[in-house]
């Protein structure tokens, strides 16, 4: 018991060097550290190297920052500007196959109608449609949405050309399309002008879709397709009763065009607008309800 506290006591004294020669190093490193710094302080009031310091120094930095600039300004004007977002996608090696029968994968693709312009909500048809599956317990993916505002027949086949487009059309079972009334539409206040040569208009829209249709086709050759038809928004313009008798004979000729594909699909549009005011504050487009009742009947199909 007493050797172990004689121990324990010699353990206690013992450190008391150890401090000293603790303390000892780090003042010892302390006094070093000041004659570093008093060493070069020495060395930046030698007149050659306040001259770098104060002169080549800044030189160099200035000539290097110039330099910098300028190669970015000749980036600019080349139009180097880093990689396009969605503009130039690198195509696919190769087409993935589409998705199982048993899961939807629908995408959307055209114009401001697809897009969901003047729903309140923002879901338009693609986020409607998802709404509407869900509740009929259908398994789907959710809608790939790639509208455009403003889209007419041309926009939508340059869209078709696009590597990442044509991608995401062989891996859908579901495309929807909806194009066509700014080419109809658009040029002229129909509110109180009668269409001016409205089957010329009508064949030209025509064949325009017919290509985009196949472009579909030729990248996914058993995928639905669902076209949405065309109503007429101008109900209450003068000329209202003319234009449904247009939008009409619009509808039937597509229906007529593509009768002989079994998995083109006409949604059916017009009687929808023609004794309810489902139209957003634009006055063309859909409202909320507008799109929902579109959404339904797609799914309705299912």
């Amino acid at each position: 018991m007493r050797r172990a506290r004689m121990h324990g006591s010699e353990k206690h004294r013992h450190p008391e060097p150890r401090r000293r020669r603790r303390i000892s190093n780090f003042v010892h490193r302390i006094s070093r550290s000041f004659v570093a710094l008093r060493r070069l302080r020495m060395t930046y009031d030698h007149p050659r190297m306040r001259r770098f310091f104060l002169w080549y120094l800044p030189l160099f930095a200035a000539l290097a920052g110039a330099a910098v600039f300028a190669w970015g300004f000749v980036a600019y004007l080349r139009g180097d500007t880093g990689t396009p977002i969605d503009l130039a996608s690198p195509a696919p090696r190769a087409a993935t196959p589409a998705a199982p029968s048993n899961i939807l994968t629908p995408i959307m693709i055209g114009d401001s109608l697809a897009r969901g312009a003047g729903d309140e909500s923002g879901l338009g048809i693609p986020g409607r449609l998802d709404q509407e599956l869900r509740a009929r317990k259908i398994r789907a993916r959710r809608t790939t949405n790639l509208g455009i505002n403003g889209a007419r027949t041309p926009d939508l086949l340059r869209e078709l050309d696009r590597p990442n487009v044509q991608q995401l059309i062989a891996n859908s079972n579901v495309v929807i399309v909806s194009i066509g009334g700014n080419d109809l539409w658009g040029g002229a206040d129909w509110r109180t002008a009668t269409p001016p040569n409205p089957d010329a208009t009508m064949d030209n829209v025509l064949d325009q879709i017919d290509a985009a249709i196949k472009k579909i086709r030729a990248r996914n050759p058993r995928a639905r397709i669902f076209f949405v038809a065309l109503y007429n928004p101008f109900v209450q313009s003068p000329f209202g009763n003319q234009l449904s008798m247009f939008v009409n004979r619009w509808n039937a000729r597509l229906l007529t065009r593509f009768a002989a594909d079994p998995n083109f699909t006409l949604v059916e549009t017009s009687d929808l607008f023609a004794h309810h005011d489902r139209l957003a504050l634009d006055r063309f487009h859909p409202n909320g309800e507008g799109y929902e009742l579109i959404a339904r009947r797609i799914a309705e199909a299912f």
